[in-house]
Formats: structure tokens, C-alpha cells, sequence
């Protein structure tokens, strides 16, 4: 019986309060979950969130500190894919076998890291086109509806699946549960690996890639993933990767990328877990890839 209310209403803790992860917090505290934020400080001062139409909304979130968290059933990391696994090493004296880790960040690399560290919890790793913006720490903006892919990594009970998966589905819908998600995370790390670091370097808004003067490079650097991606046996081409790099930058037109900010804002960027990935990726099946590679190498020497 404990098992199966535990599993009807899971407690979720979400790591931070960053620009998803604070709306991922809203969204929760909108549908009546139960859930914490895990932070550094409490106790949290009032938080203010204006929705997509318009709509402001003063709460204040549920959260513990991150090293006494009260007791959860789902882990949520919406953070930097470098900061997954120090996140997870702080929280390992609490972290269970039965606990369900997910992993919600862009670029690839840290399920590998997290399959080794815990190789006995239910896994779940999710990419979302959601927008959301934080002038200053207590204030986000929701600007953007998008969807969310999410997926198991591995083989999972049914019945873990049943409670879990519409719990998950209605934070940020529309949600697709995949049988195997490496393939839209293959699809967001293309559209990733060109929107990021090209605004980065170039100091543009997303929308500004739509120049003309940038369509070579843009189609160069998809085809080296396309080749890639078949040879990892997935049926794709650059035509199908450049089609979706080009629908993101029309629909993001006005935003910065993430790695525009934080270049700006001089923080460590993803660069390893983007491009770079492909790149690691790409010298396992001995393939070259020199438009990544220039890119990553660029982004080191802005970094």
C-alpha cells in the first residue's frame, strides 16, 4: 500500500530555481503537486512569475536546502549538464535505489555518467522547447509554450510507468514519451550545437542566424551531425536537421541563446556537452567533423 500511494502522489524535489527549473516549480505549484526546491539559502522570499498571456502570479515556493532535503520520490535536475553529477554527489547520501532521477538539460554526455554512478535507479532524460526568462532571482517570465520529449533510459516497470509518466506529462505539455529518446535528443542537440555557439560568437539574437551569409555554415555544420547520426543507425538527413535549426530560429527570433548568456554573463558554457559531444562522438566512429570542432575551439577561447 505504501508503495502505491507513494507512487500516485510522488513527492518531486527540483534542483535549483533556475529559469526552467523556477517554472517547473510554478507549474506545480499550479497543478497542487507536492514539491520542493532544493536551494543553497532559505528561508525563499515571494516569487513572481508572469505566465504566457500576460498573467502575473506572487507565491512562495515550497524548497529545502540542498544538503537537509526533506524526503522526495523524483529527482528533477534542470540544471547545467556540467553540473549534473557534483549535484548528484551532494545529494548522494540521500539519493535511494527506488528514487527516479531525471535529467532535463541541453547537450548529451551525462546519462553515460549517471547509468555508472547509479546504475540501479529508474531513469528519465527529457528536452524541452519551453522559454522562460529571469530578470533578477525572484522574477521569471514564461516566454515561450514549446513541448517536452521525455523517455526512460532502459527498461522500467509498468507500473512505475502508469504513475509516473501523466504526473510528468502535465508540467510542461505537450509532452511525448519516446521508446528511445536519444533520437529527439540527437534532434535538439543539432539544433543546439548550431544555435548556440553561432550567437555566441557572433553576438546575435537567435533570429539574426536567418542572414543568408550564415546558411553555409549552418549547413555544414548539420550535415557532419546527419553523417554521424547514420552511422549511429539513426535514418536522418541534413536536409531534415537544417529544416529544424531554421523553425527555432524563426520561433526564437527575439530570444538569446543560452550560451549568448553566458558568455555575457561569463559563466562556463555547455560547449562540451554540445558540440563537443558530437565531436567525441564522431572520433569514436572515426568521422571529421572541422566545423564543430572550430566552433568548440572558439568557444574556449571566448570562454
Amino acid at each position: 500500500m505504501q508503495v502505491k500511494s507513494r507512487l500516485k502522489f510522488p513527492t518531486l524535489a527540483i534542483v535549483g530555481k533556475g529559469a526552467i527549473g523556477g517554472l517547473m516549480g510554478f507549474k506545480c505549484h499550479q497543478l497542487g503537486y507536492n514539491y520542493q526546491h532544493l536551494v543553497k539559502t532559505q528561508p525563499q522570499p515571494l516569487f513572481k512569475v508572469t505566465d504566457i498571456t500576460g498573467v502575473s502570479h506572487s507565491f512562495t515556493p515550497n524548497a529545502s536546502v540542498i544538503t537537509q532535503p526533506n524526503p522526495f520520490d523524483l529527482l528533477i535536475l534542470p540544471v547545467k549538464a556540467y553540473q549534473v553529477m557534483s549535484v548528484l554527489e551532494q545529494l548522494a547520501p540521500f539519493i535511494e535505489p527506488h528514487h527516479i532521477i531525471m535529467l532535463l538539460h541541453n547537450g548529451m554526455g551525462t546519462i553515460e555518467q549517471v547509468k555508472e554512478k547509479l546504475p540501479n535507479n529508474p531513469l528519465i532524460a527529457a528536452t524541452t522547447s519551453y522559454g522562460a526568462f529571469k530578470p533578477d532571482a525572484n522574477t521569471l517570465l514564461e516566454t515561450g509554450l514549446g513541448q517536452t520529449h521525455l523517455g526512460w533510459i532502459g527498461s522500467v516497470d509498468i507500473t512505475l510507468k502508469q504513475a509516473i509518466e501523466p504526473i510528468l506529462s502535465a508540467l510542461l505539455p505537450p509532452s511525448h514519451w519516446h521508446q528511445d529518446i536519444a533520437l529527439a535528443l540527437w534532434k535538439k542537440l543539432a539544433i543546439n550545437s548550431v544555435i548556440n555557439p553561432l550567437t555566441a560568437i557572433h553576438n546575435l539574437k537567435n533570429g539574426e542566424l536567418a542572414d543568408i551569409k550564415y546558411n553555409a555554415n549552418i549547413s555544414n555544420i548539420c550535415l557532419e551531425i546527419s553523417t554521424v547520426m547514420r552511422a549511429l543507425d539513426y535514418s536522418i538527413d541534413s536536409t531534415e536537421l537544417i529544416k529544424n535549426v531554421q523553425q527555432v530560429i524563426s520561433a526564437t527570433a527575439n530570444n538569446y541563446s543560452s550560451m549568448h548568456q553566458d558568455l555575457k554573463f561569463k559563466r562556463h558554457t555547455e560547449i562540451e556537452f554540445i558540440n563537443g559531444y558530437v565531436i567525441s562522438k564522431a572520433t569514436e566512429l572515426n568521422i571529421k567533423v572541422p566545423h564543430n570542432q572550430r566552433l568548440l575551439e572558439q568557444i574556449r577561447q571566448l570562454e
